[in-house]
């Protein structure tokens, strides 16, 4: 509609993954020489993630049309399917019988046409896209396939695409196998702001007949970053519509108030919204509506005047300040009493002081008794595990508890002692322990920074935010971090390790994406600088053992990526050596 008014080819802005349009970020540049460098190098299996609409097809596409006539290639797009179907989509994309249903039999007819195929110097490559909802049995199964190689080279090597999701089911005890011979892992992150800006000019570019880059303002480019927070499916969607706005209204040039009038025209789609703290911003409106006619009828019933529970910098208690969004199942405060009037005093206004609340005020004996059993079973669940409650044994100590219930699922349980900053500075789901005095301690989960600087906890009665300075403060002086084990085994790896324990380690550096590192049973210079890498970003005492703390190091990295060297979240280097 707009194509002729703008003196464009095509719509710039279409969600159709076209290799031509892909945009060169750093992120996707990485990522496809991962790719190329994986196929050349005869890789067996290789990771690529990235949240929704970040552009893993288009990416994938190109990759693939790369490729010249000495790959055989099969896509699988249906990751809904059971382990013979799955052998039976293979097979028929590299062109061998899928007649029968047997597994044995379709193995062996692929096997043969794997076996003929790099004979005649060829290589064979599996994609599969949207690979988070493949099921257990059919990850198995592609273990089992990698299985087909001879003393020199793999057969048949395979890409899993798929969202972050994808990394989580990888790191389940269960398929730990397939984790460990995933040497190549890359993740698509959202565009900076910068990039968007490009982003945009590129596919105009791209799209129009005299290469007019400057049909979307400056102002323009900037509203759709901050809407799309550089998510390129989102970036189109937007930009599409604010061509058609700018259209219908006769403008030459895609202004700001075009982009406008776009994001109003979308602010109907749910999934466009952009989430504040994980939720849509109507979620907050009706909240914050929520909560200010509640204030109102509490001013009018009580004539009192309600303060958030921030305490005075002079207060000497143990008080901190403390947050909880109604969105997230917040509990009802009942604000503390507050002293009488003194006698005669009601012939004049009574300006009471403000309502102020301990972070003990929220939990009785029973729910600070219940945060620890609460807070492992909130932990387990983000690792992909369900326990519950009522069935963990009856041990007292938090860090026995937690090893107990979680050492059979294979995680790695660490406790953190006198260093509060180390206990938060892996941005893994942590177990913090606060001080009651003469009760048990009050068990937080960590997840966190929110707004304001403030450290954001977890607990059964909703979201409490603390000052660095109080949560400091108020700590039990203990912590304790469990996580995915990325290497399956809890013994340290050093340069005398045994070549297993060595390629373990090195497979979940290259995931990781230290991609200097040769999954090849050498603990040699590249695994070394890797290692030692690792644990100056993580501020651990770089002596090259991997023990627990570096192991927690390599799960965070597999988990966040590595943070940026010097970064505010990156502890100063200890001097206490491996062990916490």
């Amino acid at each position: 509609m707009y194509r002729q008014h703008f003196h464009l080819r095509e719509r710039p802005f279409q969600l159709v993954p076209t290799p031509s349009y892909l945009f060169p970020s750093r992120c996707h540049q990485e990522a496809l020489g991962h790719l190329t460098y994986a196929l050349e190098s005869g890789e067996g299996f290789v990771e690529l993630t990235g949240e929704v609409g970040t552009g893993k097809t288009t990416l994938l596409r190109t990759f693939l049309d790369g490729l010249d006539e000495t790959v055989a290639v099969a896509c699988i797009f249906n990751p809904t399917l059971n382990a013979v179907e799955l052998l039976q989509s293979i097979n028929r994309d590299f062109g061998v019988s899928t007649d029968s249903t047997s597994r044995s039999d379709l193995t062996a007819a692929l096997q043969g046409f794997l076996i003929e195929n790099r004979e005649a110097g060829n290589k064979a490559l599996l994609v599969i896209d949207e690979a988070q909802n493949l099921s257990i049995e059919v990850l198995e199964e592609l273990r089992l396939l990698s299985n087909l190689e001879t003393t020199r080279a793999k057969l048949l090597q395979i890409v899993l695409c798929g969202q972050p999701e994808l990394g989580v089911m990888l790191e389940r005890y269960e398929l730990r196998q397939l984790a460990q011979r995933i040497s190549l892992a890359c993740r698509l992150r959202p565009l900076s702001a910068v990039e968007t800006h490009r982003y945009i000019v590129h596919r105009l570019v791209r799209a129009s007949f005299d290469g007019n880059a400057s049909l979307f303002t400056r102002r323009a480019r900037e509203r759709v970053f901050r809407y799309s927070r550089g998510t390129p499916r989102v970036i189109n969607i937007c930009c599409d519509r604010a061509l058609l706005c700018a259209y219908v209204a006769g403008r030459e040039r895609v202004d700001v108030t075009s982009v406008k009038e776009a994001l109003a025209e979308l602010s109907d789609r749910p999934y466009m919204q952009v989430p504040f703290l994980g939720r849509s911003p109507w979620v907050w409106r009706g909240a914050l509506l929520g909560v200010a006619l509640i204030l109102a009828a509490g001013m009018f019933v009580f004539g009192r005047s309600f303060q958030a529970p921030v305490p005075p910098p002079s207060l000497a208690s143990a008080q901190a300040e403390i947050s909880v969004p109604v969105a997230e199942e917040a509990p009802t405060l009942e604000p503390v009493s507050a002293s009488p009037a003194e006698p005669g005093a009601g012939l004049l206004p009574v300006m009471e002081e403000p309502v102020t609340y301990s972070l003990f005020d929220l939990f009785d004996d029973a729910g600070i008794s219940n945060s620890t059993p609460w807070g492992i079973q909130r932990i387990m669940k983000q690792w992909g595990h369900e326990v519950t409650v009522s069935e963990l044994p009856p041990i007292g100590d938090s860090y026995l508890l937690f090893s107990a219930a979680a050492a059979p699922m294979g995680m790695e349980v660490m406790p953190v002692d006198e260093d509060f900053d180390l206990a938060l500075a892996f941005q893994l789901p942590t177990l913090v322990l606060f001080d009651a005095g003469n009760r048990r301690p009050l068990a937080l989960v960590y997840e966190g920074e929110g707004e304001r600087d403030l450290l954001r906890f977890h607990s059964s009665k909703g979201i409490v935010e603390l000052s660095r300075s109080d949560a400091a403060r108020l700590w039990a002086g203990r912590a304790i971090i469990a996580c995915a084990n990325p290497l399956g085994f809890s013994e340290v790896v050093t340069a005398q390790s045994g070549p297993q324990e060595v390629i373990a380690l090195e497979s979940a550096l290259s995931r990781a994406g230290f991609i200097q590192v040769s999954v090849d049973g050498l603990f040699d210079g590249g695994t070394l600088a890797a290692v030692y890498t690792l644990q100056d970003t993580y501020g651990i005492l770089r002596d090259g053992k991997v023990g627990a703390l570096t192991r927690v190091a390599l799960a965070s990295a597999l988990k966040n990526g590595l943070p940026d060297p010097g970064s505010p979240r990156t502890p100063q280097a200890r001097q206490g050596g491996e062990t916490p």
